[in-house]
């Protein structure tokens, strides 16, 4: 039934080439939208559509999807399309995010906007979480990679880091890595969604249409690996 209601929506609208097409989505190549894109590949394999990740920097993948020249971004959060109209939000979260504060060699007593306004603070250029929750804060130092805040941390010119928690486990695991800590909890846990450029919005209740199925039977947690 859900196939043949999907094939019914596809002629309403205008019988989109669903056969062979390619979309090409923008993804920062960290553990979160690797996650992601496993999911979105799933998804959109049940309508007859490939998809593929291109590895972008944060900031340069919004602004290439804004312009068409990526067909999409892989997940983002829910405020990007107040800043880039023609991105289209697919209403069924993807995954979820997890903004950590991560210092080395201290622990934070308490975990807040206003314990880490206090703090030199580190964020990657394009987290849009990060570059909200920390609008208006004295000090934060705006880096592209996080390769390169992580290095700073370790040197003691920052005090600590606004990242997401795969990223920070990631860094965690590594060698050489112990002065490490993730401060509990969270500072702010939000769902990440899909994207695509307006000019695939035929594609638009296909997809939503899909990954909502997929989100009600469990099968995205499932993929994700996870029990959200």
């Amino acid at each position: 039934m859900r196939i043949i209601l999907l094939c019914i929506m596809a002629l309403c609208l205008g019988s989109p080439a669903l056969a062979g097409q390619t979309l090409v989505l923008g993804y920062g190549g960290g553990s979160l939208s690797i996650n992601s894109l496993k999911v979105l590949k799933e998804a959109y394999s049940r309508i007859g559509v490939e998809v593929r990740g291109k590895r972008l920097p944060a900031a340069r993948s919004l602004e290439m999807a804004e312009g068409g020249l990526v067909d999409g971004e892989v997940n983002r959060i829910k405020a990007i399309e107040e800043q880039y109209p023609r991105l289209i939000r697919i209403d069924v979260p993807v995954n979820r995010l997890e903004g950590v504060v991560m210092t080395c060699n201290t622990s934070l007593e308490h975990v807040s906007l206003e314990a880490i306004r206090k703090l030199h603070l580190g964020i990657k250029i394009g987290n849009r979480y990060a570059e909200m929750l920390t609008d208006g804060m004295p000090t934060v130092t705006k880096l592209p990679h996080e390769a390169k805040l992580m290095t700073l941390l370790l040197e003691g010119r920052l005090d600590a880091l606004l990242v997401d928690r795969a990223w920070a486990d990631a860094e965690m695991a590594k060698p050489g890595m112990g002065c490490l800590r993730v401060n509990e909890p969270p500072l702010v846990v939000v769902p990440l969604y899909h994207y695509l450029n307006r000019k695939h919005a035929a594609l638009v209740p296909l997809i939503t249409a899909e990954l909502r199925v997929m989100r009600e039977s469990g099968e995205i947690d499932r993929i994700l690996g996870t029990d959200q």
